[in-house]
């Protein structure tokens, strides 16, 4: 049995994507010869909770470091409502939030960072260890791996389930000394770590341009893909009346649905759409998203689902008439949502509303789906939707390469080698 101290700030009750892709890893590592013991950050104010991914876990123990970063004294403060999203931050204008986020050196996390080097040395104390992996972001949990790995002499591996100082289209850092303070740790963790994991081809090529190609020899790709046992014996949400669009998810940065709800009003106008049509928004939305809605000329067509557990969501999912995807096209060439794995498993329509040349589009073609729009396009939106009604789509395939089962299994495989 290998042991690995298991970093991540995001981990159930917590739930999400970020949430979802550890507690996944996980239980897969743990079915491969690893137990993991799991350092993660204590209570927080988070718009996504999903206790249920508890007991689908794999950890040998979870060990939850206090943290003062903003989320976290938010939750401390006692002005959250117990069980619900804060309404303080859901209206809090983007510009504001984003504003918090820049005034912090790395990431507006990094007041997990002393605590989370704390707990470390504990675990570390306690128990030996093959392998230290840390799951980013925030990205500011690698300067606490990068010492626990440096002062124990334990191989350090990263997972990038997004872009660092590389995300092209959302300026995190702010100001020269900020970004080039990420950019030297950026490049310090990637020479440092024995292994490099990527949610994305299109990441891990990125990183081999800006820091050097030698970094590809200790890369590995691993997809966030989708969970086959979630789907065993799962049976789709009682169908809505009419034709439904359905998006999971939170809508966030430069990403925005404004377009979509301009290409169904022209629809409508022309009495193009179906009778009983209806947009189904299933998450927690911000301030920004709630005003598009107000201001779409079809509010009366868009329902706002709060945010469910996950197998709920997937019963919603495999329920929709069509499912949509929203990417912006100054988004980087890797971005790639990992709803669009759970999509492809559902065999729904999907309304990608997606960079033509990025690798969302490319995975979305290659498996059938040919539906492909840009998000900032109203008429190439309406063109899209008026295929989809109907019915010109192409025979679709399920990648099963692509299940987390699958995926995880190729990170073991190299862990077992490195290790």
């Amino acid at each position: 049995m290998k042991h690995i101290l298991y970093i991540s700030y995001f981990y159930p009750p917590l739930g999400g994507p970020a949430a979802l892709r550890n507690v996944k890893t996980v239980k897969y590592l743990s079915q491969h010869g690893f137990e993991c013991s799991v350092v993660t950050v204590g209570d927080i104010e988070y718009l996504y909770r999903d206790p249920q991914l508890l007991s689908q876990s794999g950890e040998s123990r979870i060990i939850r470091a206090e943290s003062l970063d903003p989320m976290a004294l938010l939750k401390k403060s006692g002005a959250t409502s117990a069980g619900k999203p804060s309404s303080l931050y859901l209206k809090t204008p983007e510009r504001l939030k984003l504003a918090v986020r820049r005034a912090h050196p790395i990431d507006d996390k990094i007041g997990w960072v002393p605590k989370l080097i704390k707990a470390g040395r504990a675990a570390l104390k306690e128990q030996k260890y093959d392998l230290i992996h840390v799951s980013l972001g925030p990205f500011s949990s690698s300067l606490g791996a990068h010492t626990l790995s440096r002062e124990s002499g334990i191989p350090l591996s990263v997972d990038y389930r997004d872009y660092w100082t590389l995300l092209s289209d959302y300026k995190l850092q702010s100001g020269v000394f900020n970004r080039a303070f990420s950019r030297h740790w950026e490049k310090r963790i990637l020479s440092h770590a024995s292994l490099i994991v990527t949610a994305t081809d299109g990441i891990g090529e990125d990183l081999a341009q800006a820091f050097g190609g030698e970094l590809r020899e200790k890369m590995l790709t691993v997809f966030n893909g989708w969970d086959e046992a979630d789907f065993e014996d799962l049976a789709p949400a009682e169908k809505a009346p009419g034709f439904t669009f359905s998006y999971f998810g939170n809508i966030y940065a430069r990403r925005s649905l404004k377009h979509f709800y301009a290409a169904l009003k022209s629809l409508r106008e022309e009495g193009a759409l179906p009778q009983g049509t209806r947009v189904r928004l299933h998450g927690h939305f911000f301030r920004e998203a709630t005003q598009e809605i107000e201001h779409s000329g079809v509010a009366d067509l868009i329902e706002v689902v709060p945010q469910l557990e996950h197998k709920d969501a997937l019963a919603q999912m495999l329920a929709a008439d069509a499912l949509l995807l929203v990417i912006n096209s100054s988004s980087p060439r890797g971005t790639l949502t990992s709803k669009v794995f759970e999509y492809l498993r559902t065999q729904r329509p999907i309304l990608a509303m997606v960079p033509h040349f990025g690798e969302a589009a490319k995975l979305l073609q290659d498996n059938g789906h040919e539906l492909i729009c840009a998000m900032e396009s109203t008429d190439s939106i309406r063109r899209a939707i008026l295929q989809l009604l109907k019915q010109e789509t192409e025979a679709v395939k399920i990648p099963w390469e692509l299940q987390r089962k699958e995926q995880v299994a190729k990170l073991a495989q190299r862990l077992h080698s490195l290790i």
